[in-house]
Order: C-alpha cells, then structure tokens, then sequence
C-alpha cells in the first residue's frame, strides 16, 4: 500500500511538471507573438486555434488526415512484409545477408529529402510518398527481424533439435516470439517515423489528398497559423500512437506483470 502510494504521488508529480513546463512554453510563445505582433512569423494562440477550427469544418478535413494515415499503415505493412522476408532469407544465408549490408547502409545514408526527391522523379505523386514510408522505414525493421533472429539462444535451438521438434513448432514457439518481443517496442515508433516521412513526401509530392498537400497549400498561401493546425493534429495523431505502442507493449509483455 505504501509502494502504491509513493508510486502515486510520482505520477503526480511528473504530470504536474509536464503540465506546468507546457504551460510556461505557451505563455512564452503568445509573448512572442504579441511581441512580434506578425502572424506570417509567429501566430498568436488564438490565431492558430482559429485555424485549427476553420480547419475541422472543411468537407476534405478527416479525408486528409485518413489517406495520410492510409499511406503511412500501408508504407509500415509493406516495410514489414519486406523486412520479414529479406531477414529470415538473411538469417538462413550469409551470403544474401553480405548481399543487403551495403544496400541497407546505402538507403540509412542517403539524406530523407533526398529520397523524396528520387522519389517524385521515378514515380507520380500519388505513390511517391509510400516510396519514401517504404525506404525509411524498411532498414530499420528488417535490421531489428535479423537482430531479433540472430540473438536466440542458441542453447534453445540445440534442446529443439534433441527433442526432434519439426519445423512449425519452432517456428511458433521460438523463432515469432523472438521476432515479436522485438518489433513490440519499435513498431509504433517506427509508425511514428513513417508518418513523418510521408507527410514530407506529400508535402514535396502534392497528392490530391494528405496532410502535407494541406500544409504546402497553407505555405504558397502564407496561412502560418494553418500550419501550425496542422501540426498539432500531427501530435495528437503521433500521441495516440504512443497509446498504442504503451497498450502493445503491456500486451506483449504481460509475462513481466
């Protein structure tokens, strides 16, 4: 009861510190912005709640942020569904392994714009962004599925072999498990990441429709407080992915409980 207690007031007193440290940040900024007293640079509060409002009332408003979550889910399976195959193929051949090291390394180097940019020369608009998702994403999943592979006790492998388990078992019993402790604790982070690369990739792309198609047209209209809208639906979407990789997680590792 006292461990629950104590436990309690830190809670506590981490949200009122986080609570007090946002508040100090807004303050600070509607000073700015009445201090500057220019919208186009630094909007006040109220501008961009405004904004925020005008915003939610549009007819394309949920379409936009549906199709930039569609491409950032589709961009997440593809990477994964890449990644599982090249890693296991990887983790079963050192030769494909040494094969993808410099692949890998090249596509982690190359700066994110750059991508894009590729991205919109060799493909149209519409898939340049989930180009972009695949791109940055897949290194680092299929790094974490070789990574995870790789690191099984081998101790384990060999007690499977003298007790002459098939295929399939070890696959559901040793192999997705190990795959699955690993990705828990990246994949919604990674989602996170994704969602970023393709909001730039929309915003270099234009798509007819997605987030950043609407933060570029706020920019040509010089609409500042329109941007900044726009990105605290960015954080609230990237909060409630947090949720989700926290309920994940205790999903995952509920053993640990």
């Amino acid at each position: 009861m006292k461990a629950f207690t104590l436990l309690k007031n830190k809670l506590d007193k981490n949200i009122l510190e986080v609570v007090l440290s946002c508040t100090i940040l807004l303050f600070l900024w509607e000073c700015i912005a009445l201090f500057i007293n220019n919208e186009i640079y630094i909007p006040t509060l109220g501008q961009v709640f405004k904004s925020l409002n005008n915003l939610i009332l549009e007819t394309g408003f949920f379409i936009n942020i549906l199709m930039t979550i569609k491409r950032t889910i589709a961009s997440i399976l593809i990477s994964l569904f890449v990644a599982m195959l090249i890693g296991v193929s990887g983790y079963i051949s050192i030769a494909i392994r040494n094969f993808f090291k410099p692949i890998n390394m090249i596509i982690q180097s190359v700066p994110m714009m750059i991508l894009v940019v590729l991205a919109l020369i060799w493909f149209d608009k519409d898939n340049a962004p989930y180009i972009v998702g695949v791109l940055v994403v897949f290194p680092i999943l299929y790094e974490n599925i070789l990574g995870a592979l790789s690191s099984i006790d081998k101790t384990l492998l060999e007690m499977s072999n003298i007790y002459k388990l098939d295929l399939k078992d070890k696959i559901i019993n040793i192999y997705l498990p190990s795959i699955k402790f690993r990705l828990a604790t990246i994949i919604v982070s990674t989602m996170s990441l994704g969602l970023k690369v393709v909001i730039a990739g929309e915003v270099y792309g234009q798509p007819d429709y997605g987030i950043g198609s609407m933060i570029q047209l706020e920019k040509v209209n010089f609409n500042t407080p329109g941007i900044f809208a726009w990105l605290i639906i960015v954080i609230i979407i990237s909060g409630i992915l947090e949720i989700l990789q926290k309920l994940i997680l205790r999903r995952t590792f509920i053993w640990k409980r």
